[in-house]
């Protein structure tokens, strides 16, 4: 299949983690139900890359719409291509890929709750890390999914954020 043939999305994430009451937390966005076939699920904050905007200032601004905090990005993690195994459930009937770039940032200022007025988010939170961080590391090549991991309470995780999750521990 050529380029043409299938839509692009570009998007950008942060992995944004700080200690909670003594143990390593996460800020996720709760993704409104309605918004992917699996229903209301964990996802890092971030989002699509407009169109006269690059992935920086789209990953700061996404966080900002997202959870109300400002922030710095302080690396990069990676980059993750991502299409999905089936369509089922999509409204568009052309093959889709995302390619998301993975950012670390730190939180600079801000107050914890979504800017987004009939956007995608539900709302904003810390999460332990502990919680949402896949055991099984899996093949980080795999730019494929069946569906999201699930965190231990059982809520979807989007597979993206397991993968960026994976990177952000295994950086050092």
């Amino acid at each position: 299949m050529g380029f043409r043939d299938y839509d692009t999305r570009l998007a950008a994430y942060c992995v944004i983690v700080q200690e909670c009451a003594g143990e390593p937390h996460v800020l996720l966005s709760m993704l409104r139900e309605g918004n992917s076939r699996w229903g209301r699920m964990w996802t890092l904050p971030g989002g699509g890359v407009e169109y006269d905007e690059g992935f920086e200032a789209a990953a700061i601004r996404e966080v900002r719409e997202e959870t109300g905090y400002d922030v710095r990005l302080t690396s990069m993690l990676g980059a993750r291509t991502f299409v999905p195994r089936t369509r089922t459930g999509s409204r568009d009937p052309r093959p889709f890929k995302s390619a998301a770039v993975l950012f670390e940032a730190e939180v600079t200022g801000g107050t914890l709750g979504t800017l987004e007025v009939d956007g995608s988010t539900e709302f904003a939170a810390w999460v332990p890390l502990a919680d949402v961080l896949p055991q099984d590391a899996g093949d980080l090549t795999d730019h494929t999914s069946e569906g999201p991991d699930r965190s231990r309470d059982g809520v979807p995780v989007m597979s993206t954020t397991g993968y960026a999750l994976r990177l952000w521990a295994g950086r050092s």
